[in-house]
């Protein structure tokens, strides 16, 4: 994880102190110390001495491989969700007696932080971002598509292993 996330020795100890994964990906649980930097530099210089470094990462890479993920290094997807309220968002008769509420927008019911639901008429616009902010893909719904109905379109094809 210390290669993926192009992390130092020093900025290795962090993530172990404060993240689950990375306690849960090197076996630590939460009552166990946290190793410092000089112990994580002896052990890594300790499995390369003994050639089994290499030997180490390949298992744990064809382990990821047959769950079919791909790791890269410095990528990382971030897709998420935000909401567009729509101009015409109030049910309004024109003089026609026409509603002129935007046909294509929907009802989406939020609870807030104050437990109280907030309901809103419009779209959701789903993105697929990178660490950099660069946009990956994009996706425009009606605002009552849930984020799960279009998780898998916005991959890009380099989430998966093939």
């Amino acid at each position: 994880m210390q290669a993926w996330y192009r992390l130092s020795d020093p900025a290795c100890e962090k993530p172990l102190v404060r993240d689950l994964l990375f306690r849960r990906f090197v076996g630590l649980s939460l009552q166990d110390a946290v190793p410092d930097h000089s112990t994580i530099w002896r052990f890594r210089n300790i499995l390369n001495e003994d050639g089994h470094l290499q030997p180490l990462l390949n298992v744990i890479n064809d382990q990821l491989n047959q769950k079919g993920v791909l790791i890269q290094n410095g990528q990382a997807s971030i897709i998420d969700a935000s909401f567009i309220e729509a101009k015409n968002n109030r049910p309004n008769k024109n003089t026609k007696g026409e509603n002129t509420q935007d046909i294509e927008g929907a009802y989406n019911v939020k609870t807030a932080s104050d437990g109280k639901q907030k309901t809103t008429y419009g779209f959701k616009m789903h993105m697929n971002v990178d660490e950099d902010r660069l946009i990956l893909s994009e996706q425009l719904t009606p605002g009552n598509v849930h984020d799960s109905q279009v998780f898998e379109d916005l991959f890009t094809g380099h989430e998966k292993a093939a």
